[in-house]
């Protein structure tokens, strides 16, 4: 490394903004600071009010470099919502390198033609996911840079999402003083922060439950074989106790945290006290009523997603379970109902293997934005790392695969 370097990533989410920024020091990512701003702008993941998301991305990141101590001027930032979508692609070059061996700019030139699939003229390619490479035929590899053949074939998970929505989380961002340098789905974001290396070797399905949407990528054998998103998220879930329980949505939000999901079996005869909506006095309620509606709508999300998975011939999870991430994945009882619907373990994911200010950042509904930095920072310590940059100073005179497929995707 040449010297220090800042990386912030910035998590737009349905309901707040959350920023991180860290430092790379002695080659190790430090976390130097966060910061959270809530807002009302958006619905289903979809920004409905530019401006209240522009204060909120403004007010979270003023909180992350006064913790840090360092400025915030770019930034790698997560999108979620309905309207991205995957799908597997191949591609084949001739191999240019001398004797015939795969060059990195082959390797581009592969992953770049999986993005020429065809994609509705309203959409944009926002990444292209590496899914491995085969050279004359003989699949398998990782990387593929240094040995010999004569076509390398490349298999690649491209993303692609609605320009105008892709758009506004850019300009939203941008318009609050911070560059955008990538965009990255989330729940691949959050994958680099909770996953271990088992659930990524055996293969997982990560879903990462938000307020306004919730996202899913499928890995099996370290490669994305399957993405999806659902309007299904925390809004949902309390919007359907406030009208149960005949409350507020914000009353609705604390007893949906306060009681948690209640299996088939569970009995309680505890009463809750909401205040009625319109203002007009106080409801008792009982809290097994409450557990109930949550287990349905728990179960409605998971049935969705394992109906998607069939319908694409994935309906058996890879042998690491199901991993759930996100602000939403703290509601008590969500890990048995997932267990009771996929029929494999689960787990909630919270930030890994992270050093510096960690007890801030924690939580599962984090994990977005830790992952987004420690994305970026993996990305420098792969291009670091380059054999070809060692000997011939390669990334000093083009760009890294990454940087490209964004570009070629219409990034800023």
């Amino acid at each position: 490394m040449n010297g220090p370097e800042t990386l912030t990533g910035i998590d737009v989410g349905s309901r707040a903004v959350s920023v991180v920024v860290a430092a790379i020091e002695d080659d190790q990512l430090v976390i130097k600071g966060c910061g959270h701003a809530a807002h009302d702008g958006a619905k289903k993941g979809i920004i409905s009010d530019l401006e209240q998301v522009v204060g909120a991305v403004r007010a979270a990141a003023d909180e992350a470099e006064a913790m840090a101590s360092l400025p915030v001027e770019d930034a790698v930032v997560g999108i979620g919502g309905t309207s991205i979508q995957g799908v597997r692609a191949m591609a084949s070059v001739p191999v240019t390198g001398r004797r015939h061996t795969v060059t990195e700019e082959d390797e581009r030139r592969a992953l770049r033609g999986c993005g020429r699939i065809t994609i509705p003229p309203d959409y944009r390619v926002l990444d292209i996911i590496p899914c491995g490479f085969a050279l004359d035929g003989q699949p398998g590899m990782d990387r593929a840079v240094g040995m010999p053949g004569n076509r390398l074939d490349a298999s690649g998970f491209v993303l692609y999402s609605h320009k105008t929505h892709a758009d506004t989380v850019e300009q939203a961002v941008n318009r609050a003083g911070v560059r955008v340098t990538r965009l990255i789905f989330e729940p691949l974001a959050a994958g680099e922060a909770v996953l271990t290396r088992d659930e990524k070797d055996l293969g997982c399905l990560l879903i990462d439950i938000g307020y306004g949407s919730t996202e899913w990528i499928l890995l099996k054998d370290r490669a994305v074989v399957a993405t999806g998103s659902t309007p299904v998220a925390g809004r949902v879930f309390t919007n359907d106790l406030a009208v149960v329980l005949k409350t507020t949505r914000a009353a609705a939000e604390d007893v949906k945290r306060e009681v948690g999901i209640l299996d088939g079996e569970s009995t309680t005869s505890t009463a809750l006290e909401v205040p009625a909506q319109g203002g007009e006095g106080m409801l008792v309620q009982p809290a097994s009523l409450v557990g109930e509606v949550l287990r349905e709508r728990a179960r409605d999300l998971f049935i969705r997603i394992h109906q998607v998975l069939a319908m694409n011939d994935q309906a058996s999870v890879p042998r690491a379970g199901i991993v759930l991430t996100g602000g939403g994945a703290k509601l008590d009882g969500l890990v048995e109902a997932a267990q009771e619907i996929f029929g494999f373990r689960a787990r909630v994911g919270a930030s890994r293997e992270l050093i510096g200010l960690t007890e801030p950042v924690s939580g599962p509904e984090w994990s977005v934005a830790c992952g987004l930095v420690l994305k970026e920072y993996r990305r420098i310590i792969d291009r670091e790392a380059s054999p070809v940059e060692a000997r011939e100073g390669f990334f000093a005179k083009i760009k890294s695969v990454f940087g490209e497929i964004f570009e070629l995707g219409g990034g800023s």
